[in-house]
């Protein structure tokens, strides 16, 4: 188990650490409380489906904006900001859903559509922060990791905290709750001392503002392009979040025809939620110690084993422990990855780089659903035996890249 010590004279990480867990409570109450409220108000899921392409589609086409905006200014004003934002938005939300009750549907579906603005900017603020935070004798590995575990405990703990809400007929507080949420933790990152400042880096006095978007962008894509190692990084990376859409998109199938009981699917969500909340574990214990040409296409393999246990020895228990592992390993995967594009980038441009990974991912996942809802729907073990495919290849692929190994910081 990771030391306490480590975050002695951390303040800076231990800040971080706590607002990234507390943004994930309310992001984890919103998502449940919101589709509840809109299947209540119209009767179907057709209103929460337009939620998620508007999310997609904001993440395909504000990426840009957002990635040179985090690079241009202070990636940390931007993330004080952003939260202070989405709290001040949903602070409204509850006034405006509690006044105007007939309209709650249009209330919901406007506050979703700012919040998917400002999650883009939000994201690339914060890719680009963590390597600035101070964080002493903790390395950027381990610092994502716990970042990433944080996440995954504030939506799993947000997701319990809504369902009393939801029982007690009361969803529309779980809106304050967020609101509350975004403001403690747009408090917290405003307290935050890094170790360099990127406002200081980051400079222009182009006046307009959209050529010197494009040229930002023009230059840092060559740069991609010219870097081997940066290029696959990031059309790898991608797949890590490809089989978090993956295991949502099984899960019901599977705990419903092969487990033959529609309740498993808490087991194997919560099986996968531990998991990736454990992560931070396994970072700190084994993967600081080895290279990224030698760990990323393992974790890769590792998945598809695991995927392919799945498919192939259905039950209860074993299922459960197999979605564990599927998250304990995709979480310190997406970890290693994201750390060493960090490594690799130069600061100044990790803003749009995180933008260029998320419309990677968005794109990916829009192409990747309809296909994978057409297999899986047709044979669920097709569909698991497919992935476990694409997986394998991709960890082959990934091993003879040929990376130079990380070095430690």
């Amino acid at each position: 188990m990771m030391k306490i010590k480590m975050f002695k004279g951390n303040k800076s990480v231990i800040l971080f650490i706590f607002g990234t867990f507390i943004s994930n409570i309310g992001n984890g109450m919103f998502s449940l409380i919101v589709g509840q409220m809109l299947y209540a108000a119209t009767g179907s899921v057709g209103a929460f489906g337009l939620i998620l392409i508007i999310q997609n589609l904001s993440s395909l086409l504000l990426n840009i904006i957002a990635g040179y905006v985090a690079d241009l200014i202070d990636a940390k004003k931007v993330s004080v900001y952003i939260n202070l934002i989405q709290g001040v938005i949903l602070l409204g939300g509850v006034f405006s859903c509690l006044m105007f009750a007939k309209n709650i549907v249009i209330i919901l579906m406007v506050i979703n559509t700012i919040l998917s603005i400002c999650s883009p900017f939000f994201r690339a603020a914060n890719f680009k922060l963590i390597p600035e935070v101070e964080r002493h004798n903790i390395t950027l590995l381990s610092f994502n990791g716990i970042r990433s575990s944080a996440n995954q405990s504030g939506q799993l703990i947000g997701v319990a905290l809504a369902a009393p809400l939801l029982l007690t007929n009361n969803p529309v507080y779980a809106l304050g709750i967020n609101s509350g949420c975004f403001l403690i933790t747009s408090f917290m990152m405003n307290r935050i001392i890094l170790v360099r400042s990127s406002d200081s880096i980051n400079t222009t006095n182009d006046k307009n503002v959209l050529r010197s978007m494009y040229l930002a962008w023009f230059s840092m894509i060559k740069n991609i392009l010219e870097n081997k190692k940066l290029t696959l990084l990031i059309v790898f990376s991608i797949f890590d979040y490809i089989s978090v859409s993956f295991v949502n998109l099984i899960e019901p199938k599977f705990a419903t025809e092969v487990l033959a009981n529609s309740a498993y699917i808490s087991i194997l969500d919560g099986g996968f939620a531990l998991g990736a909340i454990s992560s931070f574990l396994l970072v700190e214990r084994v993967l600081n110690r080895w290279s990224f040409s030698g760990v990323a296409p393992l974790l890769m393999l590792l998945q598809a084993i695991c995927y392919c246990i799945l498919g192939s020895f259905p039950s209860p228990f074993l299922s459960s422990l197999v979605m564990f592992l599927i998250g304990l390993i995709n979480g310190s995967s997406i970890a290693v990855f994201q750390t060493e594009l960090q490594k690799t980038a130069e600061n100044t441009v990790h803003g749009k780089l995180s933008s260029l990974r998320d419309i990677f991912v968005a794109f990916s996942t829009l192409v990747f659903i309809p296909i994978f809802t057409h297999i899986v729907d047709n044979s669920i073990f097709v569909g698991i035996d497919v992935f476990v495919g694409v997986l394998a290849i991709m960890s082959l692929l990934l091993y003879f890249s040929r990376f130079a190994g990380a070095n430690k910081d």
